[in-house]
């Protein structure tokens, strides 16, 4: 008896501990109604407090570009008492109303946590107002929830985030972990070509996304290659290749003045051109970011 009630205790403790530290805090994102798109959405911000398997806080809307909010009261819970990956919670009564004079409905909120992205994301609706429904995506956030006359943050954020979702880049956080766990490989070509082997387009889509969800980001592209030709060939041929990829990232949505090009020819060999293996990893591509 002691065992089991000394093993619901260490349960319980844990499952408090992990809820507090991944769960408990502010998460801001964009509220969409049912027939919109992210680009019409709204933000929105939850104070959260986990304890055990209850959910309970504060939730602010606003109307974007404006000065108007509301904020309401919420509780609710983890979804199956057990996994902080599924929560569900309403807004149970109204601190502080529209400033503008608009209804205030009290929503319901049934959310998922993607460990791909890094958003919690999935629907609301309201008892209250039948016709309030649509889907919502979170992302967690160090803004302080409060009720001042003004937005938290400036609506800047908004646009960025609208822009983020329309692309599909990961929450903030995840993106910081997909650039520091991001490594670099070499773009090899055939003999005397330019062209990208589809091979490679997984890998550039993948650099693409991290290049996009950081905006301060910009990539050297450094053309490469092997012995064979005059020196003036090999160094057209290192700028093409430099140039193709600069064209394949600019089609992922990338600007051109986020990319920089260098091209060595043959100057800057990684293996000897003395074998069919060196001259192939010699003909190729390489990426830096600045």
């Amino acid at each position: 008896m002691k065992k089991a009630f000394l093993s619901l205790f260490i349960l319980c403790f844990q499952l408090n501990c992990i809820c507090q530290l991944t769960l408990s805090g502010t998460w801001q994102g964009l509220l969409a109604s049912e027939n919109q798109g992210w680009d019409l959405s709204e933000p929105i911000y939850f104070s959260i407090s986990c304890i055990g398997s209850s959910i309970n806080g504060e939730s602010r809307e606003e109307k974007y570009n404006t000065s108007s909010y509301c904020s309401k009261i919420i509780n609710g819970k983890l979804s199956d008492g057990k996994s902080i990956k599924s929560i569900e919670f309403s807004q149970t009564s109204t601190l502080s109303k529209w400033s503008d004079g608009n209804p205030s409905c009290l929503l319901s909120f049934s959310l998922k946590y993607n460990d791909t992205t890094g958003y919690f994301e999935g629907s609301y609706s309201s008892t209250t107002c039948p016709t309030q429904k649509g889907y919502i995506k979170l992302y967690k956030s160090t803004t302080e929830v409060n009720q001042i006359p003004k937005p938290l943050v400036p609506h800047t954020w908004v646009d960025r985030f609208r822009s983020d979702l329309i692309l599909g880049l990961s929450a903030p956080d995840e993106r910081k972990k997909e650039l520091k766990n991001f490594k670099f490989e070499s773009i090899y070509f055939d003999y005397n070509s330019d062209s990208i082997l589809s091979t490679f387009n997984t890998y550039l889509n993948s650099m693409a996304q991290i290049i996009l969800g950081h905006s301060d980001l910009r990539i050297k592209i450094i053309g490469n290659t092997d012995w064979d030709g005059s020196d003036e060939f090999n160094e057209n041929l290192s700028r093409r290749r430099a140039e193709s990829l600069t064209n394949y990232l600019e089609n992922q949505g990338i600007k051109r003045d986020r990319i920089i090009i260098e091209y060595n020819g043959e100057k800057a060999p990684i293996e000897s051109n003395n074998t069919k293996e060196g001259r192939q990893k010699n003909r190729r591509v390489d990426f830096k970011f600045i």
